[in-house]
C-alpha cells in the first residue's frame, strides 16, 4: 500500500544491491527471506493490541528539479478485532484515520474537516478502502493486515534476503522485495520478537533520485483507552463527503 503513496510523491530509492546480487545467492536465500516474513506475520497476528510509533522521511522534487526532504511523525494504535487510530503529524498539518465499530473516519485538524463511511467491522477492510477507494496511505497501514507478509509480497517478482543490518542500536534482517513498478525493503528484528523496524520504498521509473525511509518502534503490551479509538468531532468541525472517483 505504501507503494501507491511513493508513486504519487515521486520517491526513488536505489536498489543496486538487488540488481548486482549473484543469481546463485538470490535463489539460495529466497527461502530464508520467506521464513522471516512469515515469522513477522505470525508475531503481528498474535497481538491483540499494539502501538507503533515512527518517523518518516520522504523526498520530493520541486518544479526546478531540487530534491527536498519532508519529515513526519506517526503513531498507530490497534485494538483487534476492529479498532484502530493512526495519527500523522508534520510541520504543517495533523491528519488522522479512525476505524471503530464499523465506521471509518478521516480527519484533518488543519482544516477541521472530517468524512465518514460505514464499512464491515474489520480492520483489513478499512485499510483496503482507505488505499484503494480514497487514495490515502500511510506506511503503518502495511502492518495492520492479518497476514502482513502475504500483503507485502502480493505483487512481488522476487523476495531476497540481503543479510544483517544494524541501526539505532539493534540488529535486523534486511529483506528486499522487487515488483514491476516499485521496490520495497523491510528490516525485521533479528533479536527478540521479529517485528519490523524500518521500511524503504522506491518507485523505479520515476525521474530524479528521491527516496523514502520510515522507522518504527513497537509497544506490544500497551494500555489503550477504548475511548481514544473513537472519533468525536471537535468543536466547529465540518463534516464533508468522501470524493469517490468511480473510475479509480
Amino acid at each position: 500500500m505504501v507503494r501507491k503513496l511513493i508513486k504519487q510523491t515521486g520517491v526513488l530509492l536505489s536498489m543496486c544491491a538487488l540488481i548486482c546480487c549473484p543469481v546463485d545467492s538470490v535463489y539460495a536465500q529466497d527461502s530464508q527471506a520467506t521464513e522471516i516474513l512469515q515469522a513477522m506475520s505470525a508475531e503481528i497476528a498474535s497481538l491483540d493490541r499494539f502501538v507503533v510509533s515512527g518517523d518518516g522521511y520522504v523526498d520530493a522534487r520541486l518544479d526546478a528539479g531540487q530534491i527536498i526532504e519532508h519529515s513526519m511523525d506517526a503513531t498507530m494504535r490497534v485494538s483487534r478485532p476492529g479498532a484502530m487510530r493512526i495519527t500523522n503529524i508534520d510541520a504543517e498539518s495533523t491528519k488522522e484515520i479512525h476505524f471503530n465499530e464499523g465506521v471509518l473516519t478521516v480527519y484533518s485538524q488543519t482544516e477541521n474537516f472530517y468524512a465518514q463511511t460505514a464499512l464491515p467491522a474489520g480492520i483489513d477492510a478499512a485499510a483496503n478502502f482507505a488505499v484503494n477507494e480514497l487514495d490515502i496511505d500511510v506506511p503503518m497501514l502495511d502492518f495492520v493486515f492479518n497476514d502482513v507478509g502475504d500483503h507485502l509480497v502480493e505483487d512481488a517478482q522476487s523476495v531476497e534476503y540481503l543479510g544483517l543490518s544494524r541501526f539505532r542500536g539493534k540488529l535486523y534482517h534486511h529483506i528486499g522485495i522487487r515488483a514491476l513498478e516499485d521496490d520495497l525493503q523491510v528490516w525485521i528484528a533479528a533479536e527478540g520478537p521479529p517485528l519490523p523496524g524500518k521500511l524503504a520504498i522506491s518507485a523505479k521509473w520515476d525521474g530524479g533520485a528521491p527516496r523514502s525511509v520510515f522507522f518504527f518502534s513497537w509497544d506490544t503490551e500497551p494500555e489503550i483507552d477504548k475511548a481514544s479509538l473513537r472519533f468525536e468531532p471537535p468543536p466547529n468541525a465540518v463534516r464533508i463527503e468522501f470524493d469517490l472517483d468511480s473510475e479509480r
